[in-house]
């Protein structure tokens, strides 16, 4: 899984750094994150495809065959995956607290994106805001935020 995250980031980064794969664990936690969410209430709603399309093209400033090709393997990934603190270590170690809320955002638009925020997604997002240390009063402005959107 590390080598297709690897080379998906190599391939769609104009400058081949060193650092590339630094930058595609954060894009693919950053993107599993969001599938999480939009998982979360068992359906997984066209809607909600395309926020995580814009979200992830806008953070990243990448064309959308890249992005198409990034949220598939996060949704490989995240069907792989055990727990969150794996996505969210990465996401502390390389974001700082600005960051990390503006995430939190990008996660509520997910949510909102089919019109309504299920418990599954409610919880989701806090449980990752958590994990992120991020105050319950930011988790509660992004929403805000997201909802004004």
């Amino acid at each position: 899984m590390f080598n297709r995250v690897v080379d998906w980031f190599t391939s769609n980064t104009p400058d081949h750094h060193p650092e590339a794969s630094h930058e595609g664990d954060l894009a693919l936690a950053t993107a599993a994150l969001m599938m999480e969410v939009a998982r979360a209430d068992q359906a997984f709603e066209a809607s909600e495809a395309e926020a995580m399309l814009q979200q992830l093209g806008q953070r990243l400033e990448i064309d959308n065959a890249a992005v198409n090709d990034l949220v598939e393997l996060a949704k490989d990934t995240s069907e792989e995956a055990h727990d969150l603190y794996a996505f969210t270590e990465v996401i502390n170690a390389r974001y700082s607290y600005s960051e990390k809320k503006q995430l939190i955002v990008d996660l509520w638009n997910v949510a909102l994106a089919d019109e309504s925020i299920d418990a599954n997604e409610d919880h989701i997002i806090r449980r990752i805001a958590g994990l992120m240390n991020v105050d319950h009063s930011d988790v509660l402005h992004a929403r805000a935020k997201a909802r004004a959107n």
